[in-house]
């Protein structure tokens, strides 16, 4: 979902997604909209099983061992369900600040290892833990990028990989490339637009619920991720489609597709 519905709408969305049987939920991290953390902690008291991800937050726009400290918070309100995601960042959250990444993978790289050092308690080269600092957790790690180098980083360091924006049919090398060093998870979300005036582009699905599951059923026999999910992408009212994402999840999972 994109943080540009009131917050209390985006509470009642997260919400509405553990009911209607989804697995995880993932808030963007666009800067100045709203704040995927402060929506996660007041959802996490009113849901018991969803997982929540925060993706994904650039390094460049705040600091990796501060967010580490946010997610671990998190993770004590919802024990085992909070995923942070860490990539460069786009022109919308980083713009507005004037800000820029001349090294994207060392910026990255540097902000898993610190963040995983704040959140697991374990001094490091980056990071010495004081003595007030929080007991250690367990927050998985992913990086949320459409290049190689990055991919092929998250598959050497992160615990797995937030996969969104891509042509509908332009996953392949991104999940392989994930894929390239060790095992790690693949949360594969492609946008889409319920909306019936919703012009067709390459890099969103359209149609019914149950136009949508056939696609989604497709690319999931394809690349088999560890998840599939839907962005909505729709207009100024993306949360107004909630029920018919879900739709359509429901009957991926009941094709079995995953």
């Amino acid at each position: 979902m994109y943080p540009d519905a009131p917050t209390g709408a985006l509470v009642e969305a997260v919400e509405a997604c553990e009911a209607g049987g989804l697995d995880e939920v993932w808030i963007a991290d666009e800067g100045v909209a709203r704040e995927p953390s402060v929506v996660f902690a007041a959802a996490a008291r009113g849901t018991a099983t969803i997982r929540m991800g925060i993706g994904i937050t650039s390094p460049a726009l705040r600091h990796p061992g501060a967010m580490a400290s946010t997610a671990a918070t998190l993770d004590e309100l919802a024990p085992g369900r909070i995923v942070l995601g860490f990539g460069v960042g786009g022109e919308q959250s980083l713009a507005p600040f004037g800000l820029a990444v001349d090294k994207p993978v060392a910026l990255v790289r540097d902000a898993l290892r610190t963040a995983r050092a704040v959140i697991e308690r374990t001094p490091t080269e980056l990071y010495q833990p004081p003595a007030h600092a929080a007991p250690a957790r367990r927050v998985p790690l992913f990086v949320g990028a459409k290049g190689e180098q990055l991919n092929r980083l998250a598959s050497r360091e992160a615990d797995g990989v937030f996969l969104s924006g891509f042509p509908i049919e332009g996953h392949g090398d991104a999940v392989g490339w994930a894929r390239s060093v060790r095992p790690i998870e693949v949360a594969l979300y492609v946008s889409v637009r319920f909306a019936a005036d919703a012009a067709d582009e390459p890099r969103s699905l359209r149609g019914t619920p149950a136009e949508v599951a056939v696609r989604l059923g497709a690319l999931v026999a394809r690349h088999r991720p560890t998840t599939i999910g839907l962005a909505l992408v729709d207009g100024a009212t993306p949360l107004s489609h909630l029920d018919r994402a879900l739709e359509a999840l429901a009957l991926v999972r009941s094709a079995g597709a995953g």
